[in-house]
């Protein structure tokens, strides 16, 4: 991720295989090679990977315009110097008659288990003439049988993290060696005292009764001849069982001399206590770490130490491991990134609160580590952190301009010289046992926190402000997204947005809030399209939306609330339990993933016509028991179910029936589609008997999401729409003010329905309020990341409301994906020309390269630059008074060759175009 502050180590045998096959650079116009979404991926268990490439020539030139492939050949090759020979001795595709750029599935040879595969790729051009061949990518193959593990799983008594290790023998340096790490908890993997991989918290978090994900690492660099050292230092993990210790099965698998060798967890190696004791994490009790440092011993994964923790006269001792034959679920490998550190924060301040307590600020809330130089301590003296995203006035809480904002929890009492301090801790916090030495540090290991405050107590003396950091932590995705404008708000609001969803971007899925919940619910679907506009999540959603798959009960259709699971909550919120259906859609609509959508659509059927069908007798509308779910955190009614969640939840059965008819026609399932949508207009006839107020003119009453609902899905009868959309702008600027009155998923739907109706000036007004309740409101209150409520209650660091994020993107500069080209192979320009903007500047990295959209105005001028990617095509609408005045690079439009006027439509004139770089100038 190109937020990185802490450099990487090189640890991909591929990536070194490609620098040493002497193939030369090809010409610049294919890039971006990736393997089921990744860079030279390491130990991927896709036996039939995909593969994609960009075709860089954006047709800078007039006459290049409008480049499209028209055929691929594709080399896979056991050896880079095959792949330099042009040999693909496990496939070669030939010349394939194809403009498929991305998820091009593996026709070769069978892969086996640790087969490493190298390729490249080389296109035909729209005139037919060949590029030169790519720079070689490659992948490895993980262990795809479950007979290819030769390690046991293995358990080390009852210790939350303990220190595993084994001493093995090697005649020579290995030509190659991998190492597989199969954990259930957390861990971190040490070859000869030297940690293997900057990944932190790995693996990422699993449905765990249903699999285990194990990662891969190239461990070549760390052997040498002679005896070596294996250790693991694992972790119990955020959602890890309370009551078991974490399991681990790690394999080394290495060649030497031509021969394999293996070396696995088993009954050969031996344990023992950790600095680390794990306190386990549950809902609305966050877990704590507790570290002593005088059971630390130096090289306890380095060769030849027999030294064993000894505390108060008694020896820990190292211990074999015990064999454990009873975990449930299959091994996959992980398949999204990992978590890394991105990015290190320095404290702003550094405030004594008495002569033993400090408080650290850190300007903004942030989940991840606190790190911090300790001063000289006496042995066995106890220090302790509490961490808090929220310092409160008082006990009571604080006065705002939207009024008292009460603590959720009891507030952390922290004692000061000047009198009680009161912190939103959510419990978080940990203690630190010191050894008595000079120079100790401390560190989070195998939780994190989110705060922006930490509480230190127990200091002899007041440290300087530089002993502490926060070392950031998230899921290593690639920046795809950059977006500013001329309002100032809205570029801040997009950056707090952004941040946000950083914040909850970590263990392959979208953490509630990360301290009191964190778990990945199923309302987290209003931030899809935001964090995939702005971050590569490609690989990020085709994993959680396993965790989904494996989270519903496959005989009643039941989703769950959040996924993965932790506590066997039987809740399943209907909306929430949605996510089950809308995440394949979206990975298809965004990444062309046809695979994924094709293993989800039996549960995306069984979810709505099973599951929430059995609360409707019937087939109607009039809901019989169920967890229905609603708006949830609306203003002024917050953790309540506002008015109109009945409606919202029938209008939402509408939205997941669609997405099963348009699911069913990418699959060529034609009478399953011609079902769905049957019952999808049934539904929306019998809602709009039920609710729709001829008198009013609304649907159920006149809050906005009953009006946006009804009009975003289909509900409202055209010659109702003008009717309808008249009270929902009258329910913004009259009864709200300018202001919305929707919660967590109602934000998303509202500003959806805003931008579908061309209504996004209303979405604008809305976004640019700056008092209660509103993004500006939040920013006013010096919020650095959104909250749980519009008003500020509850957590300071939460999912809620992230929907605008992608409003940026798809209304003002108008970059939207087209269902009939997914994956952005057709794309949508459509800018809103709204408002007092006079500028947008924006650009997307899709799945087939770089898309801009620029515009700005000077009075009624208008002028539109734009960048579609090669091999894609665009629909753009420029706003225009007609066709007549609209030019392209000074040149009526309509005459320009590649330029295909097709209509005047709602204030724009429409133009068809291929890949290019674009100048539209208009009077608007």
């Amino acid at each position: 991720m190109k937020h990185h502050s802490i450099p990487r180590m090189a640890t991909c045998l591929l990536a070194a295989l490609a620098l040493l096959s002497g193939i030369p650079a090809a010409a610049a116009d294919l890039s971006k090679l990736r393997c089921e979404y990744r860079d030279n991926p390491l130990g991927i268990d896709a036996e039939k990977p995909r593969l994609s490439w960009v075709m860089e020539d954006g047709g800078q030139r007039a006459e290049d315009r409008g480049q499209q492939q028209s055929a691929y050949q594709v080399l896979v090759a056991s050896s880079s110097e095959l792949l330099a020979k042009d040999q693909g001795d496990l496939w070669d595709s030939k010349k394939v008659a194809s403009e498929q750029s991305i998820q091009v599935e593996y026709a070769g040879k069978p892969l086996e288990s640790r087969m490493v595969c190298h390729w490249k790729v080389r296109v035909w051009d729209k005139d037919g003439k060949a590029s030169a061949w790519s720079k070689p990518a490659g992948w490895s193959m993980g262990l795809l049988k479950p007979d290819d593990w030769q390690a046991k799983w293995v358990k080390a008594g009852g210790d939350t993290s303990p220190w595993l290790r084994k001493e093995f023998a090697l005649t020579a340096v290995p030509e190659r060696a991998m190492a597989f790490v199969n954990v259930k908890g957390y861990y971190e993997l040490y070859v000869n005292g030297r940690k293997v991989s900057d990944d932190v918290l790995a693996p990422a978090v699993a449905v765990y009764d249903k699999r285990s994900l194990y990662t891969t690492y190239d461990i070549s660099k760390f052997l040498r001849p002679g005896t070596n050292c294996v250790g693991v230092w694992l972790g119990l993990g955020l959602l890890f069982p309370k009551e078991l210790a974490p399991l681990a099965r790690v394999q080394l698998d290495m060649t030497v001399g031509g021969q394999r060798v293996v070396v696995g967890t088993d009954t050969s190696w031996t344990f023992t206590s950790s600095t680390h004791t794990e306190i386990a994490w549950g809902w609305c009790g966050t877990g704590y770490e507790k570290i002593d440092a005088r059971l630390d011993i130096a090289g306890w994964n380095e060769v030849g130490c027999t030294n064993a923790p000894v505390l108060s006269g008694r020896s820990f001792g190292w211990r074999p491991v015990e064999e454990y034959s009873g975990p449930t679920g299959i091994a996959t490998a992980q398949s999204c990134l990992p978590n890394r550190i991105t990015k290190v924060i320095p404290a702003v301040a550094c405030v004594a609160l008495d002569d033993h307590t400090v408080e650290f600020d850190f300007g903004t809330n942030l989940s991840g580590w606190f790190h911090l130089r300790l001063p000289q301590l006496e042995a066995g003296k106890t220090v302790t952190m509490h961490y808090a995203d929220k310092r409160f006035q008082s006990v009571e809480g604080d006065d705002t301009p939207a009024g008292k904002v009460k603590p959720a929890l009891d507030p952390k009492k922290i004692e000061t010289a000047n009198g009680p301090a009161y912190y939103q801790t959510n419990n978080q916090r940990t203690e630190f046992i010191s050894a008595g030495k000079a120079g100790e540090e401390f560190c989070n290991k195998f939780n994190y926190e989110g705060f922006r405050y930490v509480i230190v107590q127990g200091l002899p003396v007041k440290p300087a402000l530089g002993d502490a950091e926060a070392l950031f932590i998230e899921s290593d995705l690639e920046p795809v997204g950059s977006f500013e404008c001329s309002n100032a708000l809205f570029n801040r609001i997009h950056q707090v947005n952004l941040w946000t969803i950083r914040c909850l971007n970590l263990g392959g899925y979208m953490v509630d809030c990360p301290h009191r919940e964190r778990m990945g619910y199923g309302d987290g679907q209003n931030g899809i399209d935001s964090h995939i506009m702005n971050l590569d999540a490609s690989a990020f959603y085709a994993k959680w939306a396993i965790d989904w798959l494996d989270a519903q009960d496959p005989l009643t259709g039941k989703s769950a609330q959040y996924s993965p699971p932790n506590h066997g909550d039987p809740s399943c919120w209907f909306p929430w339990g949605g996510m089950v259906d809308v995440m394949p859609w979206k990975a298809y609509l965004y990444y062309g993933d046809r695979r994924l959508l094709e293993r989800a659509y039996e549960p995306m059927v069984r979810y709505p016509t099973m599951y929430l069908e059995s609360f409707y007798p019937g087939g109607g509308i009039d809901r019989q028991g169920g967890d229905g779910g609603c708006d949830w955190v609306a203003p002024n009614i917050g953790m309540t179910a506002p008015p109109g969640t009945e409606l919202f939840i029938n209008c939402y059965r509408v939205y997941l029936m669609d997405l099963l008819a348009k699911s069913a026609d990418v699959l060529g399932r034609t009478d399953e589609a011609k079902r769905h949508r049957a019952k999808s207009q049934q539904l929306k006839a019998l809602i709009n008997t039920a609710y729709y107020k001829e008198n009013e003119k609304l649907y159920d009453s006149d809050r906005q999401l009953s009006q946006a609902m009804p009009l975003l899905m289909g509900v409202v009868p055209d010659a109702l729409r003008g009717s309808v959309l008249k009270r929902l702008e009258e329910s913004i600027l009259v009864k709200n003010k300018g202001h919305l009155d929707t919660g967590m998923l109602g934000t998303y739907f509202l500003l959806q329905s805003l931008m579908e109706s061309g209504r996004n000036d209303l979405a604008s007004t809305i976004i640019n309020q700056q008092d209660f309740p509103g993004w500006g409101y939040m920013l006013s209150q010096g919020a650095t990341t959104f909250w749980e409520q519009w008003n500020g209650s509850w957590s300071q660091i939460h999912s809620c409301y992230v929907s605008p994020g992608s409003w940026f993107y798809q209304g003002l500069a108008g970059i939207r994906p087209d269902e009939t080209g997914p994956g952005f192979k057709k794309i949508i320009i459509r800018p809103a020309i709204v408002g007092d903007l006079t500028w947008v500047k924006c650009g997307y990295d899709s799945i087939h390269g770089k898309i801009v959209s620029n515009w700005k105005r000077d009075g009624d001028k208008l002028t539109m630059d734009v960048t579609i990617p090669a091999n894609t095509t665009a629909v753009v609408y420029v706003p225009a008074k007609d066709e007549a005045g609209v030019t392209e690079s000074g040149k009526p439009a309509g005459k320009v060759d590649g330029v295909k006027f097709l209509r005047m439509e709602s204030g724009a004139a429409v133009y068809e175009v291929g890949s290019g770089q674009y100048s539209f100038k208009a009077d608007k």
